[in-house]
């Protein structure tokens, strides 16, 4: 099934619905227009996985012998409000904007200085880590304060440390434009 096909299927749902609206079928127009809904769920699903698919066939092949402690694909240094804190949210939207990481990706992060290691993903509506519990307990552990920053540093591929970065290492642009 490809996308193109689901939304063949939705349009052929959704005269359904016209027609059954100018009968005044009330019942089928709410029945069919949860069937449209559905498909569109199912063809943004379908389109997240095709683009997961990609990602993993562009994945760089290396050798386990080539992988070091230290070697480091990608880094996302996050600044955290108090709303975060209050809410346990870690939220990408500037990394997801840029493309350095996309929605649904799934990452096992190890915490650092607790060594705590987690599985989660990226939820698609708010860009923010899925796993809340083990954002809060790191941000207690870590002594995160608002304004401070942290940052999600990719070793492997789907492999991360989480860590409070060293003050001074990042700048948010408040502070900068505040330095002019």
């Amino acid at each position: 099934m490809t996308p193109e096909k689901i939304q063949e299927l939705i349009d052929a749902t959704l005269r359904e619905i016209q027609k059954a609206a100018k009968e005044g079928n009330l019942t089928a127009v709410m029945t069919l227009t949860k069937k449209a809904a559905e498909y569109e769920d199912v063809k943004k699903t379908l389109l997240h996985l095709q683009e997961r698919l990609k990602g993993v066939h562009a994945m760089r092949m290396e050798s386990t012998t080539s992988v070091s402690g230290n070697t480091q694909l990608r880094e996302l240094p996050i600044e955290v409000t108090a709303g975060d804190i209050r809410q346990n949210l870690l939220k990408f939207t500037p990394h997801v904007r840029r493309g350095k990481i996309r929605i649904g990706e799934e990452l096992t992060i190890e915490v650092q200085p607790s060594g705590e290691r987690f599985r989660t993903h990226l939820v698609e509506k708010s860009n923010k880590l899925r796993e809340r519990g083990a954002v809060a307990r790191f941000y207690r552990d870590a002594g995160v304060r608002p304004g401070d920053f942290v940052v999600l540093t990719e070793t492997v591929p789907n492999r991360w440390t989480l860590k409070k970065a060293p003050p001074g290492r990042y700048q948010s642009r408040r502070s900068i434009l505040d330095s002019l």
